[in-house]
């Protein structure tokens, strides 16, 4: 495995899922997030990066098929490290979000589901027609 590509991926993950977060909590408002429902909750601030992630574990998956699952392990290990690293100095104590039994499943099953479609659409590309 490239480190330069688990790194490259890791930050790419980041950068993009953190712009999509921040764009969607400034389209609802800040003030206004506490006061979704459970179900807004889900379809504003879940599923659009969930959806994001599940594409970008594809196209990583996609790439490299062969060593797709350990590519798919390390880069969202290192992307959950980082999340709580950030997370945890910009609010200057340890901090995981009080939602984290729901996202950090849905960020698994992302995950999974994302690297799944990416090695089938390798092998199929891979595969003489």
């Amino acid at each position: 495995m490239k480190t330069s590509r688990i790194v490259k991926y890791t930050f790419i993950m980041f950068a993009v899922l953190t712009a999509l977060s921040t764009f969607t909590s400034m389209v609802i408002g800040v003030d206004n997030l506490a006061a979704l429902s459970f179900g807004e909750y889900v379809t504003y601030q879940l599923l659009p990066p969930s959806m994001l992630a599940v594409a970008m574990y594809a196209i990583m998956a996609k790439r490299n098929a062969a060593k797709a699952w350990s590519y798919a392990v390390i880069v969202f290990l290192f992307d959950f490290l980082l999340s709580i690293i950030i997370l945890s100095l910009l609010m200057q104590k340890m901090y995981i979000p009080p939602t984290w039994f729901v996202e950090l499943p849905l960020s698994v099953a992302s995950a999974i589901f994302g690297t799944l479609i990416g090695i089938e659409r390798g092998i199929k590309s891979a595969s003489p027609t």
